[in-house]
């Protein structure tokens, strides 16, 4: 493990470079490690007083945070860069701040101009929106030790019927394949790796193969058969390349485009049902894992928030001998009763960032379990 010690007042926080060997999910992590921020100035009051941006952190510190940009490249100064008050879990920027932020009104920006989205859900605003790493620039991270454990969601290892014949194989040791089969999320996309910015993390398909290296000693071949823009009805038709990749574990993740192209749950679920079932069939001893999406932002004309929970339920009545499921979509919910959607964005819309992606990774290698 290698970082860096960082006084701050009267706390002391060590920050590290975690490995996938070492990083603890958020859920689990004390201190916190890297808990997202973006930063929205909010419209003047009533009196025309400026309010200075903020933004919420998942915990409340015993002490007081240490801010980074999400490159790493940058660490931020308290009562010069922002302010935290002991008890509360509220960052606020300074006036003088070198913290990236935007204001409420920078969030809707006019029609036509860079990094605007013409689909918002009021018919009327336009959505701040950026591929790359526009949005990665624009956030930051916050590291801090916590007296409070997660209240929501915490996913729990498979069953030996469900993933007990994979664990096996990882127990063993030597090679085994891993193949992921989605949508833009499955790609990668808008990890900081993906888009050639600091500190190049993976999206999660690659995290998922660090973390199973690091903790069954084996080595994993990964194949990622994902393309942006597709749904389960393509899924079906890549069943003969994911039989020909001989897959240990094949990682089935649509979702997004399927809820905003608004198809049926007994759709969704029919060919979920018909990838796994078939690849199963094809290659004996195949584990599958379902994994329920991510949620896309609320104000999106097409994003279907009634959606998301259906067609994670429906995905659940698929699990059984070899098949679990890995429930994104309950801890991805939880972390924004918390925080702002564009803390967990990485392209504000419909994409995870850095944090997003390592939800991902953490919920799937969670259902996986421990070496025991």
């Amino acid at each position: 493990m290698t970082g860096k010690l960082l006084l701050i007042g009267f706390s002391t926080i060590f920050i590290t470079a975690a490995t996938a060997a070492d990083r603890l999910p958020f859920w689990e992590s004390r201190p916190v490690e890297g808990d997202p921020l973006f930063f929205v100035q909010s419209e003047p009051d009533q009196n025309g007083q400026a309010i200075l941006a903020k933004a919420p952190l998942l915990f409340t510190p015993q002490s007081a945070p240490a801010l980074r940009s999400a490159t790493g490249e940058v660490t931020y100064e308290l009562g010069k860069d922002f302010t935290w008050e002991p008890g509360t879990r509220e960052i606020q920027l300074t006036p003088g701040t070198r913290i990236p932020f935007k204001k409420k009104a920078e969030l809707y920006p006019a029609p036509n101009t860079p990094n605007s989205y013409h689909q918002a859900k009021d018919g009327k605003n336009w959505m701040l929106f950026g591929e790359g790493r526009f949005f990665h620039d624009l956030e930051s991270a916050a590291y801090y030790p916590t007296a409070e454990t997660w209240s929501g969601s915490v996913p729990q290892p498979a069953t030996e019927a469900q993933l007990g014949g994979f664990r096996g194989k990882l127990i063993a040791g030597g090679t085994v394949k891993v193949v992921t089969l989605g949508d833009s999320i499955s790609t990668g996309a808008n990890a900081s790796g993906a888009v050639n910015a600091p500190p190049g993390q993976p999206g999660y398909p690659g995290l998922v193969a660090q973390g199973l290296e690091d903790r069954f000693g084996v080595k994993v071949v990964s194949k990622n058969l994902s393309v942006g823009g597709m749904h389960t009805v393509w899924g079906v038709e890549q069943i003969p390349s994911v039989v020909a990749e001989g897959p240990d574990l094949l990682i089935i993740a649509f979702g997004m485009n399927d809820a905003s192209g608004q198809t049926p749950v007994a759709d969704y679920a029919s060919r979920t049902k018909e990838i796994a079932d078939r690849v199963r069939a094809a290659r004996p001893g195949c584990a599958v894992i379902l994994v329920a999406t991510m949620t896309a932002n609320p104000e999106w004309a097409h994003a279907r928030p009634e959606l998301y929970p259906v067609y994670r339920d429906a995905l659940a009545k698929l699990t059984g001998r070899d098949v679990t499921l890995a429930d994104v979509t309950a801890v991805w919910s939880a972390v924004l009763e918390k925080k702002s959607y564009l803390s967990l964005s990485g392209n504000g819309l419909n994409h995870p960032n850095d944090f997003g992606h390592r939800v991902y990774a953490d919920v799937i290698l969670s259902v996986i379990g421990q070496k025991k």
